[in-house]
């Protein structure tokens, strides 16, 4: 029998009514990029990743950690779960954490038809009120600097917060030097059931950092950078504008 999956939403207090009034209400605030674009027809547009690649990937994230089976980590912006679902089968206790609902969905479905049980946890990144909880965090595929400057600092110090003393965190972000010299980009490729073009110019949606950047927003947080890397074939060893992604291994001091 497969082990079910469990998702953990945190219920919403009731709303009250809106007051009595013949005022012309105004237009509704637009909701944020990142609250509209993360639904289910983004989950079939997303480029087909391959178990393979998905446990490389986990090997870097495993590797850099360090922490003893059965540890408890945290995959922060878990989306479909892919990574969280691969540590769980290795021996960890992981609980995916993620704003998006229907990421969250499928990232169950997954676990539940993988065999592997391990807590969804919805929320608001900026938000999160684990403290003391977690051996390692990570965070991977470009899921930092969604927000304004200040608010980016402050999910480093909810990581940090939700760290054991001596806890870990690897952040996963697309290199802001490598990027600028590639775009603009044009590219093709096939999601579920259709065809997809991913077109990308810069701007600045999302916060991309420097290295130097996100050191000091490390530092400033109570984090030490241990390890940086541009690869995940290549631990330790970065490439400054020749490597596409930068990956820091911190800790919470």
């Amino acid at each position: 029998m497969k082990a079910a999956s469990r998702m953990i939403v945190p219920t919403a207090s009731p709303l009250a009514p809106p007051p009595m009034t013949d005022a012309p209400t105004g237009r509704r605030k637009a909701r944020p990029w990142w609250e509209e674009l993360f639904n289910d027809d983004f989950i079939r547009t997303m480029a087909k990743v391959t178990d393979a690649q998905i446990a490389k990937e986990a090997d870097f994230v495993e590797e850099s950690l360090a922490v003893a089976k059965g540890a408890m980590l945290l995959d922060l912006a878990c989306g479909t779960g892919r990574h969280a679902i691969e540590l769980t089968r290795r021996g960890y206790k992981v609980v995916g954490f993620d704003l998006s609902l229907p990421m969250l969905a499928k990232a169950a479905e997954e676990a539940q038809e993988r065999g592997q049980k391990l807590n969804f946890v919805q929320g608001d990144m900026r938000e999160m009120t684990f403290e003391d909880t977690f051996d390692g965090v990570y965070c991977w595929n470009t899921s930092f600097g969604f927000f304004e400057e200040d608010k980016n600092q402050q999910v480093v110090h909810r990581v940090h917060k939700a760290l054991k003393k001596g806890g870990q965190l690897v952040l996963e972000v697309a290199n802001r030097d490598y990027v600028i010299r590639q775009a603009p980009s044009l590219a093709w490729f096939e999601g579920d059931g259709c065809i997809c073009m991913d077109e990308m110019s810069i701007d600045y949606s999302v916060r991309i950092y420097s290295l130097h950047e996100l050191g000091k927003i490390l530092h400033e947080a109570g984090f030490r950078v241990a390890e940086v890397s541009g690869r995940t074939g290549t631990p330790g060893v970065f490439f400054g504008s020749e490597s596409p992604r930068t990956m820091i291994l911190a800790e919470k001091k």
